[in-house]
């Protein structure tokens, strides 16, 4: 028996001693650029992140690098908080949504970039990296006029507009170097077609019809199509393609589509967005955005039939629909799609978005690896895509379960998630490590973190991120005392895939007791209190 107690002593003993200090699996990478993160470079060099001058993404319960001109569905609901909380926001505060609708109205400059590049809207404002950080796509700001612009290795700045999209409006979403070397170019762009410049809704939403505010409803006031630019290898503008038809096009409504990204799958390109609907009403209030796909024959210059991709709680736009809006977001080259479905009907004490996973394999209904998870109603969107299956995004943090139609928003939490699995990890439980007694350690850079929303992921798995840093740990656990910084999560396992991340799981909840994996048990210190188990067992068996 002494043999046997001094053999348990020794294994123990070894069990702890091998608990030896583990990296955190991303180190936070720091420039102390203070926006919020918006996109990253495929080569995973490149952060760019946005500035905002005011506060109107409280307003619109969205987040603050969100189009409000583009992406009608961030604000076509309007505010869905208490009246009191919408109220002030429209109170006459420079901080908030009153000043964006203002400034919106007089056509003043809002938005700028911090990191890799530091540009305002006038200058050009960059909305994507490509593949290396010197290759940009964005839009130039004049008066109420957005034109879409690209640079390719730092080259020179080249519009991208013609017939149809020189207008009004033409903004980019995303650039792809392709394989033979020419550059693929998604976005919006106006079509000049039923609604366009100086029609009623165009001056409802440019000039307002109240006086005050205007009627933000009707922006951005004309028809917009999901449109590809196509450039050749030394970045110069060689022709754009539009979709030929809406999802479900009613000419009496404002019809506003964008191509969000686009992939090559089975030999075949693909381009993923939204596209409007209008179905059901009478007036320019009832046009709906509904999550789509596009086939793309580039050498005939031609975009395919535009696809709807069917999801579980129906089409937006119909009579007893539970969505208001839905969009895709991202495509990669295994034929995964990622996007968001919003509902227009309360929902666990929430109007939620939820995000979906599309596999365009099979093309069966969208699946929503977070659905009510970790309560009826909760919250999640996803951002980005790479060619690992890797989705990073955002979702209610655990510990916020306030009814959000009531109150106030829900503070957010990043994530990660294998797109064919659905395993799932919070950001904040893959920063911090272990020391060589395996205490939790979460300091990165002197500081502490709470990775709020992850917006972009490279080839690689480096993450774009927006964190807010604290100095001290008690102002963490606090809450207070936040500076909001645009951050890289760079990954100790380079083109990490499968579940990789659970091995470095250390549970960094707001609240304690937290999985970090949604039905998980905590993740890498699994591995260690599981060997600790096993010499008790083995003198359990023994004494049988």
């Amino acid at each position: 028996m002494k043999k046997q107690l001094s053999m348990l002593a020794i294994l123990v003993s070894a069990s702890l001693h091998a608990q030896v200090a583990q990296s955190p699996f991303f180190t936070i990478v720091d420039g102390s650029d203070k926006g919020y993160a918006s996109g990253i470079s495929a080569d995973g060099n490149g952060l760019i992140g946005i500035n905002t001058k005011n506060n109107m993404a409280e307003h619109f319960s969205t987040v603050q690098f969100a189009d409000f001109l583009v992406d009608r569905f961030r604000f076509e609901q309007g505010c869905m908080l208490s009246n009191s909380v919408c109220s002030a926001f429209w109170s006459d505060n420079s901080n908030f949504a009153f000043q964006w609708r203002r400034d919106f109205l007089d056509a003043v400059d809002q938005r700028s970039n911090v990191g890799y590049v530091v540009r305002s809207e006038v200058d050009g404002l960059v909305t994507a990296l490509g593949d290396v950080p010197g290759t940009q796509v964005g839009y130039k700001m004049n008066g109420k006029l957005r034109t879409a612009f690209a640079v390719v290795n730092d080259g020179n700045s080249v519009n991208l507009k013609d017939g149809a999209s020189s207008h009004s409006l033409s903004v980019p979403t995303s650039i792809k170097k392709l394989d033979n070397g020419q550059y693929l170019v998604t976005g919006t762009a106006a079509t000049g077609k039923n609604i366009a410049v100086n029609s009623e809704p165009y001056n409802w939403c440019f000039a307002g019809n109240d006086g005050q505010y205007g009627d933000y409803r009707y922006c951005p006031g004309l028809n917009t199509q999901a449109s590809f630019w196509l450039l050749d290898s030394a970045g110069t503008f060689n022709k754009l393609v539009q979709a030929n038809e809406y999802a479900r096009g009613r000419n009496e409504v404002v019809q506003t589509a964008s191509a969000l990204a686009v992939g090559e799958f089975n030999g075949s390109l693909y381009g993923v967005g939204y596209s409007s609907t209008g179905e059901i009403g009478t007036n320019y209030l009832d046009g709906r955005n509904l999550a789509a796909y596009w086939t793309l024959d580039l050498d005939n210059s031609k975009v395919g039939t535009t696809k709807i991709i069917p999801l579980a709680e129906g089409e937006p736009g119909k009579d007893d629909a539970k969505l208001q809006h839905s969009w895709a977001v991202g495509v990669n080259d295994n034929g995964y799609v990622i996007g968001n479905q919003l509902y227009r009907i309360n929902k666990g004490q929430n109007r939620p978005v939820e995000m979906f996973v599309f596999n365009l394999n099979t093309q069966q209904t969208a699946s929503v690896p977070l659905q009510d998870r970790p309560i009826s109603g909760a919250g999640s969107e996803a951002a980005a895509i790479n060619n690992h299956n890797m989705v990073v995004g955002w979702r209610d943090s655990r510990h916020q379960t306030q009814p959000v139609v009531n109150g106030t928003n829900r503070m957010q939490e990043g994530f990660l998630l294998n797109a064919a699995t659905g395993n799932n990890w919070y950001l904040n439980d893959l920063i911090c490590g272990l020391d060589d007694a395996g205490a939790k350690q979460c300091a990165q850079n002197g500081y502490y973190y709470h990775i709020v929303y992850a917006s972009g992921i490279s080839t690689n798995g480096t993450v774009a991120a927006t964190a807010y840093r604290y100095n001290s740990e008690s102002d963490l656990n606090n809450r207070s005392n936040a500076t909001v910084v645009s951050v890289k999560l760079a990954p100790v396992v380079k083109d990490f895939k499968n579940d990789e991340p659970a091995n470095y799981l250390v549970a960094n909840a707001p609240v304690n007791n937290q999985t970090g994996q949604d039905g998980g048990s905590g993740g890498g210190s699994l591995f260690w209190l599981t060997l600790l188990a096993l010499p008790f067992t083995w003198l359990r068996r023994y004494q049988r």
